[in-house]
């Protein structure tokens, strides 16, 4: 069986109890110090990634507490890299630890540890990704009873993390904690792209796109070298796209084959040759090659106090319901939703644009020579040509404008009225002939997205 489902990240989150005292989860915690010395309780095997840190078993759960009494549950980041899901119970009090340490508890007390609310925390990062990994695949084939999706990632997870074992159970009612139980409180939608680099698009939104520069977020990953440090990516690797801090709605372009890459990193450091040697094979690779495989993402997040986007942007019509865990993974009624939710983003961000016929896979069009912009331009045509020399030099579009009224010492208004004008007569597109490619391949995954959706 194949994951052919776009959603990839989700994450759920539910108000729970503690029965039996509490002792029943705490028993099958270790200490940080425990996980790191081996000096483990029950051990899980580490297979598939002992490589990143050169062990091979790992706790069920680690269980920290800090200097102010405060108590954290949670699966280890080596836990999350071997089986691929995360957990973290939080809002865990420090006197709820001591009373199950108790030989004996009063009545109040017990009621106390059962009425009490923790927060049970699921992630799983790449659903996709899960396919991938042998201890999914060898519960697949095995263990596994149902052919549903919601039931075979839920299985899954309480194979190795018993809830009814730790004693954790719906807070409201005396019913076993079940997937539908916990809130989306998290999703992220994803279609790869070929052929185009997060750079392209930058430049593409820049001149053509409907969101204000305030709104848009880049970043640069950074890579361990072996022997000069820390490397940042000169070009932006990384687009956001949201409205306020605390958006609801995140749209993302970044560079899928670095981040695949980047889990290889940490093994430079490991001792075994072999190891090392392939750690370093995938880096140079990266870094010689270009990049191609770009990532359009939509997260959709429920975010306290502004609004619940999963919800809404799941919506049939005005109707607006509580969307389940089955609901999206199960439920046909929503199946080409994560399509719509991806087209509706690119509309967003590009405008008409994006629903235009595609040119270039027709016809191979040009970037304009310094001839035909003398010609078509005259006079003006000579301010054009100083545009073009320094695109040509490797400037981007989204550096240009600000380098000629910082660093070139002309005035912000020439520049924003000589920015506009560019823009209005579509002059920078007819400049750059790979704009008119990315275009192109975006307007291509809008149809099939749009033809998917009908």
């Amino acid at each position: 069986m194949n994951y052919t489902n776009l959603i990839d990240t989700i994450k759920l989150k539910g108000k729970c109890r503690l029965t039996k005292g509490g002792g029943s989860l705490f028993q099958y915690c270790d200490s940080v110090a425990n996980n790191n010395s081996g000096n483990i309780k029950f051990p899980l095997p580490i297979t598939s990634t002992a490589y990143r840190h050169g062990r091979d078993k790992v706790a069920e759960m680690i269980l920290s507490q800090q200097f102010d009494g405060k108590v954290s549950i949670y699966t280890h980041k080596d836990f999350t890299a071997e089986y691929g899901y995360s957990i973290y119970i939080q809002n865990v009090p420090p006197w709820l630890l001591y009373s199950s340490s108790l030989p004996k508890k009063t009545a109040k007390m017990q009621k106390a540890i059962r009425s009490y609310p923790i927060w049970v925390e699921i992630t799983i990062p790449s659903v996709s990704g899960l396919w991938a990994m042998d201890s999914f695949t060898k519960y697949m084939t095995t263990t596994a009873t149902s052919m549903k999706i919601s039931d075979m990632l839920w299985g899954y997870i309480t194979s190795m993390h018993d809830f009814e074992k730790y004693g954790i159970r719906v807070h409201d009612v005396d019913e076993p904690l079940d997937r539908n139980d916990l809130d989306i409180t998290q999703v992220d939608i994803a279609q790869n792209i070929r052929g185009r680099l997060v750079v392209d698009v930058l430049d593409l939104v820049s001149r053509r796109g409907y969101y204000a520069r305030k709104n848009m977020r880049l970043w640069n990953n950074t890579s361990a070298e072996d022997n000069a440090g820390i490397t940042t990516y000169r070009d932006a690797n990384g687009i956001e796209f949201r409205k306020g801090q605390r958006s609801s709605e995140i749209y993302k372009f970044y560079d899928k084959e670095l981040q695949i890459a980047q889990t290889y990193y940490d093994a430079i450091y490991t001792a075994e040759s072999f190891t090392k040697q392939r750690a370093l094979q995938v880096q140079k690779s990266m870094e010689e090659k270009d990049r191609t495989m770009l990532r359009y993402e939509v997260s959709l997040r429920k975010v306290p106090s502004v609004r619940n986007a999963i919800d809404k942007k799941y919506a049939e019509g005005d109707e607006i319901k509580r969307i389940r865990f089955t609901d999206i993974m199960d439920d046909t009624i929503y199946s080409r939703t994560p399509q719509r939710i991806l087209r509706d983003g690119l509309l967003s961000i590009f405008g008409g644009e994006i629903a235009k016929d595609m040119t270039t896979i027709f016809e191979e069009q040009k970037a304009m020579t310094d001839t035909e912009l003398l010609q078509e331009y005259k006079g003006k045509g000579l301010k054009y040509l100083g545009i073009k020399y320094l695109l040509d030099k490797g400037r981007t579009n989204d550096t240009l404008w600000k380098y000629l009224y910082e660093r070139a010492g002309q005035s912000y208004e020439v520049v924003r009225r000589l920015r506009n004008e560019m823009k209005e007569l579509g002059i920078i597109e007819k400049l750059n002939d790979n704009d008119m490619r990315t275009m192109d391949t975006l307007r291509g995954v809008y149809k099939d997205l749009d033809t998917a959706v009908r």
